[in-house]
């Protein structure tokens, strides 16, 4: 195939206009050519196959001579020629050169690489350099194709014709047997004697038969006449982290491409998709996707821009196939906003007596700056459920920072419990982590007593109290477990020494055989709906 192709009425002439840089031999004298340009025309078709060539030059110093070396095929093969021009119009200053070669296309068919040498009259040498195809025109004739409409589920194709050459334009073309006949997907025939062919393209939107340039004959291509039945394919995608992101952050977007074959969707493989991300929301290094997987999935990415506040909507598109219809899915608006974050949340004390209040204290920060951010919102909220919540209570920051919650409502259920920044057009919301708090009814001893005191040595000791709960309204707490624990006088150390309920009216009682001195209490242990509490010491002297 000829490099730089131009059509000449029906004389198919081409013109090669050279466009090479132009190069100074090594030690030659400043250059003063200016201007350089050069043209080939080639008619195929005439029967004297003279490649006419034209050279336009410049030249303070003046054009001294112009030569052409003809080397077959590289630009490195010796030459097998050198072509003499002589200057048709002009002045050696500001003139033109021409020049005319026959080429052999029995003994070197196909590309000739052309060098053209201009001296200049300061000593300088300059090259331009161009080339020619040296082959016979062919032609597909009666061609015809079957099926006339394909679609992405039956694409083959198969394509008859003829392959003609014609050597000069007034001889009659004849076969071109043993040509190479080829489709865009590489299915290959050779022509027979008669310069006909059969073969089956598969997968091809716009099959077409093409003859190789090959040997002394020239390339040529015959379009199959097909209608194409698209097939709509839809696309799914989605976006993390979306819509608000941290800025120079990587964007995520996953998806799927799949089309609607004519028994369900069916993954699209090999698609390249188009994420469309407006100037200035994403960060120098520009989007990046990969192909549709066998699956037909896909994913892209871009870095978020560094200038929070700037927004704009994300698309993933796919534009028309061959075999396909093009299609797009929004992935909404994104916003560059500060990071926030909430650290060090904690709500206390857990367990909760009934009816208290909740404390609870973290810290808010926004990064990576806070853009004079000030009278920040923090709610303090909670839920039954963990699902459903409602705020508690709220505060206002001058600036990011540590916030507290001291609020003397008192809390009466077991709930789950958080921070909440709601953000801002430059900063992102936020939520803490979750503390769950448990409620539990206080209880307290009454009328603890140790007696008698003194007591002898032996003797009966007693022990007993009354257990309180309190809920909405206070009362005893009956067949509540008691611990009755003793510490001997001269040590440190509380020792279980007995176990029993309390009664109906939430007393207990306990005798002992009395020993040595000692300190007496009762304990009555946390459980699932109650505080534990314990008893104030009662010392008994024994004697």
């Amino acid at each position: 195939m000829e490099r730089f192709p131009m059509r000449r009425s029906s004389a198919l002439l081409a013109t090669a206009a050279l466009t090479s840089s132009l190069f100074l031999v090594p030690g030659a004298a400043h250059a003063d050519a200016t201007g350089v340009s050069l043209t080939l025309d080639y008619d195929k078709l005439a029967k004297d196959r003279v490649v006419k060539l034209t050279l336009g030059a410049k030249s303070a110093s003046g054009v001294t001579k112009v030569r052409a070396n003809m080397r077959y095929q590289t630009p490195e093969a010796e030459p097998y020629a050198t072509v003499e021009f002589t200057r048709s119009s002009g002045t050696d200053n500001d003139g033109v050169w021409q020049a005319e070669f026959r080429p052999d296309i029995e003994a070197r068919p196909g590309v000739t690489r052309v060098e053209v040498l201009i001296n200049t009259a300061d000593g300088a040498t300059y090259t331009r350099n161009s080339e020619f195809d040296d082959c016979y025109t062919t032609s597909i004739t009666d061609f015809s194709n079957s099926p006339g409409v394909i679609d992405i589920e039956h694409s083959d194709v198969t394509m008859r014709g003829r392959v003609t050459v014609q050597k000069y334009r007034e001889a009659a073309p004849e076969p071109a047997s043993g040509a190479k006949v080829r489709t865009g997907t590489s299915t290959e025939t050779t022509a027979g004697e008669d310069g006909s062919f059969t073969l089956t393209s598969g997968g091809d939107a716009s099959p077409a038969a093409s003859v190789l340039r090959e040997g002394r004959l020239c390339g040529t291509t015959r379009a199959a006449s097909v209608t194409v039945d698209r097939q709509a394919t839809v696309i799914t995608a989605n976006m993390v982290p979306g819509p608000l992101v941290a800025p120079q952050s990587l964007v995520s977007v996953y998806g799927r491409i799949v089309r609607r074959g004519s028994t369900g969707p069916v993954p699209v493989a090999g698609l390249e998709i188009q994420l469309d991300v407006p100037d200035g929301l994403h960060d120098a290094g520009g989007v990046t996707s990969t192909p549709t997987s066998a699956d037909g999935t896909f994913r892209a990415a871009f870095f978020a821009a560094r200038e929070v506040g700037r927004s704009g909507a994300v698309t993933v598109r796919l534009g028309e196939t061959g075999f396909l219809t093009g299609g797009q899915a929004g992935l909404g608006t994104v916003s560059i906003r500060n990071s926030s974050e909430i650290t060090g949340f904690d709500a206390f004390p857990g367990p909760l007596a009934y009816r208290d209040p909740i404390t609870a204290h973290g810290r808010l920060d926004l990064r990576p700056g806070d853009t004079g951010a000030a009278n920040l919102p923090v709610h303090l909220e909670y839920s039954l459920d963990g699902h459903v919540w409602k705020v508690w209570a709220s505060r206002t920051l001058a600036r990011p920072g540590p916030f507290s919650f001291d609020d003397v409502r008192p809390v009466t259920k077991d709930a789950y419990w958080r921070v909440r920044y709601p953000g801002s057009d430059l900063n992102m919301p936020v939520i803490s982590d979750l503390r769950y708090v448990d409620v539990k009814y206080r209880t307290q001893w009454y009328d603890f007593n140790a007696s008698p005191e003194p007591v002898k040595k032996g003797g009966t000791i007693t022990v007993k109290g009354r257990l309180y709960r309190f809920r909405d309204a206070a009362g005893p707490g009956p067949n509540a477990p008691v611990y009755v624990y003793f510490k001997a006088a001269g040590t440190t150390t509380y020792k279980q020494v007995a176990a029993t309920k309390t009664d109906a009216d939430g007393w207990f009682a306990k005798s002992f055989r009395a020993s040595v001195d000692g300190t007496w209490k009762a304990v009555y242990k946390e459980t699932s709906g109650y505080l534990g509490s314990v008893s104030q010491g009662d010392a008994v002297d024994v004697r």
